[in-house]
């Protein structure tokens, strides 16, 4: 006979499993803001299952007056990530953000996440920027630092996040994803002030090296280009890229200065091949007009900027790094230069990672001052680079190589100052770039 009790029981659970709603879908990752000019801006989400996502926005801090952008899908073959656009901004300006999925706020109370609109082009500001780069894998993390609140404490107006934004080597188009999850995670252990100092505090701008992108030393050989070109497009507003793929050079401008981000990896000849004219890190695949070589060259030579700043991922003092930095390409390294000089192009300043540790050449070495910057959350021994450091005018910094760069641009005079600082904010290496006039018009 059957026992009554056990089937209303069963009646009773088939019922509340009928009943119950599923669980809500709600943000995991975001927002990033990117892409920012004077009126524009892009905006990183990420759901944990496919969601409408919307962005509620106010430059009221308690989001008094807010605006819901339209809703944009975010879908599995993206792995659930969006970018949502926000046009018709005012310059200089505080924009407070809220998420909606599926039109449920994912944040309920102050702070919210927020960004500032650029200065418009063209117009004088003092201003300042910090640069984060070369992490550590957050895997191999074993302690916190402060880098993230110390250079947030700067006030900058954008965060530049140089390449080898992990050291993990990610292959397959899953592990590349997960290393940038892991990278935008609040939660991530010793990772503490990265998502709420720089991520919801500020615009973003980012390139790739060779760690984050798949091997150490890659080039245009690699043979998964287009899976590191989805990740870094599905987990990072940019700027306009390039039509060729993969491609992440681009360019911006903010008030006095125009920046040129570099991509130094998918488009490079392999630096053992014989030295000469047909060996290039921006131009291996002989792309010409349509590439990233021509692409600067034009960019640095139409600018009416007075100071054009330049990302290189890999530094151009040929004193260190002759492997794999602008050392191994010395044919395309003169050219480039021997162009800006020749065309009277001022106040070019170059800005690098790779190294693992802060340095400032006057321009002795290579040509036009650098900066290199030290690993931005270094805590183990080993990954300072000081047996490499090669000559630097300025100096190095290496004891214990956790730090940022930061680069303030002024007025009157008219002046840019490269600093490197370590984890507490503490300047150790300064060099200032006194601007030259008059900035050539382009006929």
């Amino acid at each position: 006979m059957k026992n009554p009790r056990r089937i209303v029981r069963l009646g009773v659970a088939l019922s509340l499993l009928l009943t119950t709603p599923a669980p809500a879908q709600i943000l995991t990752h975001g927002p990033v803001v990117g892409g920012v000019t004077a009126t524009e801006a892009k905006v990183f989400v990420r759901t944990d299952l496919a969601a409408n996502v919307a962005l509620r926005y106010s430059t009221d801090p308690d989001l008094v007056g807010a605006v819901d952008t339209p809703a944009v899908a975010t879908a599995t073959e993206s792995d659930f990530t969006a970018t949502i656009p926000l046009t018709g901004l005012s310059a200089e300006t505080n924009y407070y953000l809220n998420v909606l999925v599926n039109g449920v706020p994912q944040f309920t109370a102050q702070p919210f996440p927020f960004f500032t609109t650029f200065a418009p082009a063209g117009t004088e500001r003092d201003f300042q920027f910090v640069v984060l780069a070369d992490f550590v894998p957050v895997a191999k993390l074993t302690a916190d630092v402060q880098t993230f609140a110390s250079a947030s404490a700067n006030l900058p107006v954008f965060a530049f996040i140089g390449g080898d934004f992990d050291h993990s080597n990610p292959q397959t188009l899953t592990a590349k994803r997960q290393m940038l999850k892991s990278l935008y995670a609040p939660t991530t252990r010793f990772m503490s002030g990265f998502v709420p100092l720089i991520l919801r505090r500020m615009a973003i701008v980012r390139q790739w090296d060779d760690h984050d992108s798949g091997l150490n030393n890659l080039d245009k050989n690699y043979p998964d280009w287009n899976l590191t070109q989805q990740a870094f497009q599905e987990y990072t507003p940019t700027y306009p890229l390039p039509a060729i793929s993969p491609g992440i050079w681009q360019k911006f401008d903010y008030a006095q200065a125009e920046f040129f981000v570099l991509d130094c990896r998918s488009q490079r000849d392999n630096w053992l091949d014989p030295e000469g004219p047909n060996k290039s890190m921006l131009d291996g695949n002989n792309l010409g007009a349509p590439g990233e070589l021509e692409w600067l060259k034009n960019g640095l030579l139409t600018s009416t900027a007075v100071w054009k700043v330049i990302f290189t991922s890999v530094v151009t003092n040929p004193t260190t790094k002759q492997n794999d930095g602008w050392g191994a390409y010395p044919t395309e390294w003169n050219a480039l230069r021997t162009f800006i000089t020749t065309n009277n192009i001022k106040n070019v300043v170059f800005i690098a990672g790779d190294l693992h540790l802060g340095a400032i050449d006057n321009g002795t070495q290579a040509g036009f001052p650098e900066m290199c910057v030290a690993g931005a959350n270094q805590t183990r021994a080993g990954f300072c680079a000081t047996a490499a450091s090669g000559t630097w005018s300025e100096g190095y910094y290496d004891d214990t190589c956790a730090g940022y760069g930061l680069v303030s641009i002024l007025q009157n005079p008219d002046r840019l100052v490269l600093q490197v600082a370590d984890q507490n904010g503490v300047i150790r290496v300064a060099y200032t770039v006194v601007a030259e006039f008059p900035i050539p018009t382009p006929t």
